[in-house]
């Protein structure tokens, strides 16, 4: 009996500490399962519905920055991007909280996206990709992860493994909505940490 309220009140604790994550992941999980991902990948109505893009965006419908985070493509990535917010968002929840979580990964997920749409309306090399929708947690994802390589000793070398590991994803199979956001997700997450480490190291504001 004792092992029982033992195991009980630490699945409490874990639960506790990590509710955002879970809550995330059960979200994804719920999201994927009502648009039909799991028959094998998102059809096509779902992603134009709430997907992300420059042309659905700008038009005036935020409401896809939320909506197109919990949603996969397929069932691959649907299991990828378990595992990759299972790792980025426990690890932020571990360091901030899980409203620090929450807010981080939001706030660098929405922002780095609104950087990439803003992107693809100003490049006339990016036009061809303003009508398109994308959905994913990876921009966030990729948000946390350089937040947190910037609080690290090998902060630089390991901004630049990330980088380079980018790099030959474009190379093998180049997704510009999705590529450059990750670029764009991970720069702005890493000077977000650099300036949180100066923060803290000096005492004086970012």
């Amino acid at each position: 009996m004792e092992r029982v309220r033992k195991a009980a009140t630490e699945l409490s604790g874990f639960v506790r500490q990590y509710r955002f994550t879970l809550l995330f992941l059960t979200a994804m999980v719920l999201a994927n399962m009502a648009a039909g991902t799991f028959e094998g990948e998102l059809p096509d109505e779902m992603l134009e519905f709430w997907g992300i893009g420059q042309k659905s965006v700008w038009s005036g419908d935020f409401s896809r920055l939320l909506t197109g985070t919990f949603l996969s493509h397929d069932v691959e990535m649907f299991f990828r991007q378990v595992i990759f917010a299972s790792l980025a968002l426990g690890y932020t929840e571990r360091a901030r909280g899980s409203w620090g979580a929450a807010a981080t990964f939001f706030g660098l997920d929405i922002g780095s996206t609104l950087v990439l749409l803003t992107a693809v309306w100003l490049l006339p090399s990016l036009s061809e990709v303003s009508a398109l929708n994308d959905v994913g947690m990876s921009m966030g994802g990729f948000g946390l992860a350089g937040l947190a390589i910037a609080g690290s000793r090998y902060r630089w070398r390991l901004c630049f493994a990330v980088l380079l590991g980018i790099s030959l994803k474009i190379a093998v199979d180049f997704e510009p909505l999705t590529d450059i956001g990750h670029v764009i997700a991970l720069f702005l997450g890493f000077v977000a940490g650099l300036l949180i480490r100066r923060k803290k190291t000096t005492g004086r504001p970012a």
